[in-house]
């Protein structure tokens, strides 16, 4: 693969890390509708005033959007037969970002985009660094993220009180939105065991490098549970949770070693010189 489309690949992965966590941000601090309706102009503008924080965080981020639409259309030109996936979500991701603000942030649509987001990252990840795929590990992690989402964007964040159990309750009473929120624990329950159970299996460093992030992950939500959901806590919680997305994609796309090779260092593999 030439070196040209990698390191631009990469290059493009991290905008769009970037887009995702602009994303978040853009919702914790209530800057959805910061540009109001208009789509691709802000208010009207193709610049906003300094002055308007709110419309100053949605154009950073719609900024983050275009510069991600520049450097796959660039992959393309590099190699349009492995870009046609990334250029098609590409398209999906921006109709569904003008659909968001023209509905004024209805909660699916805002999942749907950042559903999208994710898997577009994911095809620049497998772009740049081809290799076998475990989906339980990558499907459970998608999940767990994405009902993360579900939970924000809901009003459910601050429906289950206590660690590890919600409002002290195996099974929560109260309606759908502690119902979400406990799936979403669940979820990650399930996948720290999964992700730690992968390293100790493997004996991968980035698959340990991953269980340091989850668990870091984990902590952060404690603490947001022990002392309020202040924004910056929120942020980082939303960070954390996409460069777990990340760092699962770096251990599910590692080459796998070269069978010559192995059997070449193994004892048993070494072939005896011919004596003959």
């Amino acid at each position: 693969m030439p070196k040209r489309f990698v390191t631009l690949a990469w290059i493009a992965a991290a905008c769009v890390y970037l887009l995702i966590v602009l994303g978040f941000v853009v919702r914790i601090t209530g800057s959805g509708l910061g540009c109001g309706n208009h789509w691709p102009l802000c208010n009207g503008r193709l610049f906003p005033p300094l002055s308007d924080a709110g419309a100053v965080i949605e154009w950073s981020h719609r900024l983050v959007a275009g510069i991600v639409s520049v450097l796959i259309v660039a992959l393309a030109v590099l190699d349009w037969r492995r870009s046609i996936t990334l250029v098609g979500l590409l398209v999906i991701q921006i109709a569904l970002g003008a659909v968001t603000v023209k509905t004024e942030l209805q909660p699916l649509m805002v999942i749907l985009h950042l559903a999208t987001a994710m898997v577009l990252l994911a095809a620049l990840t497998v772009a740049a660094r081809p290799g076998p795929r475990p989906p339980v590990l990558l499907g459970l992690t998608f999940l767990t993220v994405l009902l993360g989402a579900v939970t924000a964007n809901l009003g459910a964040t601050a429906a289950c009180h206590g660690f590890p159990l919600c409002n002290g309750q195996i099974v929560p009473q109260g309606g759908w939105l502690p119902a979400i929120h406990w799936t979403h624990r669940l979820l990650a329950y399930i996948l720290t065991g999964y992700v730690i159970w992968w390293a100790a299996r493997s004996r991968d460093r980035a698959a340990w490098r991953a269980v340091a992030i989850v668990i870091a992950q984990i902590a952060i939500a404690v603490t947001m549970l022990s002392l309020g959901f202040a924004n910056g806590l929120r942020a980082a919680h939303a960070a954390v949770g996409a460069g777990v997305w990340v760092a699962m994609l770096f251990v599910s796309l590692k080459p796998a070693a070269d069978p010559a090779a192995v059997a070449s260092a193994s004892p048993r593999g070494r072939t005896l010189p011919d004596t003959r």
